[in-house]
């Protein structure tokens, strides 16, 4: 067996933080245009008849939300599934070394991503108008673009419970009762399977049935006008939703992204209820902590014009950024040997993990419209991503060159 030696390129883990931070964002930059332009290739050669009924705006609105589709279920849900459902399996499958371990298990994660998008969206097209591959693909007229592009909003809505379902799985039950029980890689089928069926559930009841426009007549007469709507996005927006999600997700990342277990740990360490405890911390605390960004950030008008929670969502989101990049990217400094002491290097993580997030989320609402993966595209005509989306196209930069790419170039294994 070849035995390997770890190289870094700097000695010191803030100053190979800093450079990888600095890569990654200059990777964004370009890569997500080169993205953006290919899935609006893809969309268009489709040669959608109806595009020609709509006007430009929504024509474009169309292709953003196809090529934010390909995003969410070939880069994100995929890197969820292989990474933290699946621990990594087969990434080493061809070769050991980097780059080329990681661009094979990028490339595994793009099919990946297709065939969960083939096979859960499909499925649900058979009866489903709007996720029907002939609306999604080939629209023929106006009503069937704008019924394509809820198709595809609401499509491109299961990463948000992939991200709540198939990573609070993981975080907070470790992947309990598969892990440790079961042979790698049907421990992680397990998993898979139980951690999708709420995932599934969360899509069909939650999110859904929000894009349904479905009312009821008021009153027993047959031609009574009047009409009271059944069914609405949850919390009442879907802003409000997404933002609540940024808080939720945060707290079940604390345990597993450097807060060492806690604060599910005050309670007990066995599964399940270590996992059932941290659930329902997330539930209270993420609601909390929602009305809490909201005292803080309202008053600042980040947005002028926009739902006051679209730049809370943003800044929850920033945190979330900011936790994972301090994992991912910095090696969740302090370490042990910097600080012995638990209790303050769990609160000095948690303290650089907000100072910083709530930084860069301020720095990325006033920024966001001048960068090519925010809302700029610099006149070429590729889709932009905006205030939300355009975080997770930067995050998971990183996260691919931490978990795909094992810190390559900065990082290096070398054969003795």
């Amino acid at each position: 067996m070849d035995e390997y030696v770890v190289k870094r390129s700097f000695d010191s883990l803030l100053i190979t933080g800093i450079v990888a931070f600095i890569l990654c964002f200059i990777v964004t930059l370009f890569y997500w245009p080169i993205w953006g332009f290919a899935a609006k290739a893809i969309i268009l050669s489709f040669g959608a008849p109806g595009l020609q009924a709509v006007d430009a705006k929504t024509a474009a609105k169309f292709v953003g939300v196809f090529a934010e589709a390909t995003f969410f279920w070939m880069i994100i849900n995929a890197w969820i599934w292989q990474t933290l459902v699946f621990g990594g399996y087969g990434k080493y499958a061809v070769t050991k070394s980097q780059p080329g371990a990681g661009l094979w298990y990028t490339l595994v994660g793009l099919v990946v991503g297709l065939i969960g998008f083939f096979v859960i969206v499909g499925l649900s097209g058979i009866l489903w108008k709007p996720f029907s591959f002939a609306i999604l693909f080939i629209p023929q007229s106006a009503a069937e673009v704008h019924m394509a592009i809820e198709g595809w909003e609401a499509s491109n809505f299961y990463a948000l419970p992939v991200i709540m379902a198939n990573i609070g799985y993981a975080a907070l039950f470790h992947k309990w009762p598969f892990a440790g029980n079961i042979k790698a890689p049907w421990d992680s089928v397990g998993a898979m399977s139980l951690s999708s069926y709420f995932c599934l559930l969360v899509w069909f009841a939650f999110i859904i049935p929000g894009f349904w426009h479905l009312s009821l007549s008021m009153g027993k007469a047959p031609n009574v006008v009047g009409v009271d709507h059944i069914l609405s996005p949850p919390m009442g927006s879907w802003i409000t939703f997404v933002a609540y999600a940024q808080c939720f997700i945060w707290w079940f990342l604390v345990p597993a992204e450097g807060g060492e277990h806690y604060p599910m740990k005050f309670f007990t360490t066995k599964q399940p209820w270590m996992g059932f405890i941290g659930l329902a911390i997330c539930l209270v605390m993420g609601y909390l902590t929602l009305l809490a960004l909201r005292v803080f950030i309202y008053p600042m008008d980040l947005m002028h014009g926009a739902p006051p929670d679209v730049a809370v969502a943003s800044i929850a989101l920033s945190v979330v950024v900011a936790t994972l990049l301090w994992h991912h990217v910095f090696d969740d400094l302090p370490t042990a040997a910097m600080v012995e002491n638990q209790a303050a290097r769990i609160l000095i993580r948690v303290a650089i993990w907000w100072v910083l997030g709530v930084i860069l989320g301020i720095i990325w609402l006033k920024t966001f419209r001048m960068l090519p993966f925010g809302a700029n595209n610099m006149g070429w005509g590729y889709p932009v991503m905006g205030p939300i989306a355009g975080q997770f196209a930067f995050l998971m930069v990183f996260l691919y060159y931490n978990a795909f790419f094992d810190k390559w170039p900065l990082v290096r294994k070398v054969k003795k």
